[in-house]
């Protein structure tokens, strides 16, 4: 009498589940994200409501009120567009961030890749310096000195990114530089910085574009921290962490106060953190060659 074993499935059918599970991460990511950032810039053209305008007649209205499609807070202002908003500051705090960190990152990580080891030392004992400084003390440190509000949560949130993202930055850039189609261009002596913009760049602009994603959620989270411990975005402005904030004092009477901003902020982060899990597998070469 024999036994029958599964068989294990071919590489091929193997692969071909890695790529359909890539393909719907990025998929879900890209759709979610692209959702957000229609929505946020949708708030520069329209909103249903002024979301800094009481109107206390129509105070704690539940979700679907005629006029509200999410209800109305405390002093009767309406949900649906402050989410609109938040998703306006959102998109601003957390790409400006983003985007900074990317570019001087990217800078002090080649840098430190390619100008020799007196330049990679100071770079790289300038980044621990910073790294051991916790984000939410430069965020207090920045408040208390030039005010709160959307250009000092982004100047905080930049000043905490960079190290990181210009370590991870000079840790490919040192990787690429070992290739032999760099040291061939040394030899034919490329000056550095034609070799970092032609050959050095390219080969970690997957890294960058990773990094960019996940550094875009990391800042939509942080900033809602900041702006609920009342040190990031302050009203006539609007942000998620600050409509927790408001909401903290309704919980027991009016729970959605909560759950939407709450909600909003945990569908964003993910689609972001989806997106960039997606864009690593598909521009990991690497993992590309392991799928195929």
């Amino acid at each position: 009498m024999t036994s029958l074993a599964t068989a294990p499935a071919p590489a091929p059918a193997r692969a071909t589940r890695r790529r359909r599970r890539r393909n719907l991460t990025l998929t879900i990511g890209i759709v979610i994200t692209a959702a957000f950032i229609t929505i946020a810039l949708a708030s520069f053209l329209y909103l249903p409501h002024n979301p800094n305008i009481p109107r206390i007649p129509d105070r704690l209205l539940p979700a679907g009120s005629p006029g509200y499609l999410l209800g109305t807070d405390a002093l009767g202002r309406d949900i649906f567009s402050q989410l609109m908003v938040g998703a306006r500051t959102s998109l601003l705090v957390g790409a400006g961030a983003a985007l900074i960190s990317l570019l001087v990152g990217t800078v002090a990580g080649l840098s430190a890749a390619a100008f020799g080891r007196l330049t990679d030392e100071t770079i790289s004992r300038g980044a621990d310096i910073m790294l051991s400084i916790p984000g939410m003390v430069t965020a207090l440190v920045l408040a208390a000195t030039i005010g709160s509000g959307a250009l000092t949560t982004i100047l905080a949130l930049s000043a905490f990114f960079t190290p990181s993202f210009t370590r991870v930055i000079r840790s490919a850039a040192l990787s690429v530089t070992q290739e032999d189609f760099v040291i061939a261009a040394r030899l034919y002596g490329r000056p550095t910085w034609f070799i970092l913009l032609r050959h050095v760049l390219p080969n970690v602009a997957g890294v960058m574009i990773v990094q960019f994603t996940l550094y875009f959620a990391a800042g939509i989270l942080t900033e809602a921290g900041l702006s609920y411990l009342g040190v990031g975005v302050t009203r006539p402005s609007i942000s998620w962490g600050m409509m927790l904030n408001e909401a903290q004092q309704q919980v027991g009477i009016s729970s959605p106060l909560a759950m939407w901003p709450g909600l909003a902020i945990v569908i964003v982060v993910l689609g972001l953190n989806l997106l960039g899990d997606g864009l690593r597998d598909v521009l990991d070469p690497k993992l590309a060659r392991r799928s195929s």
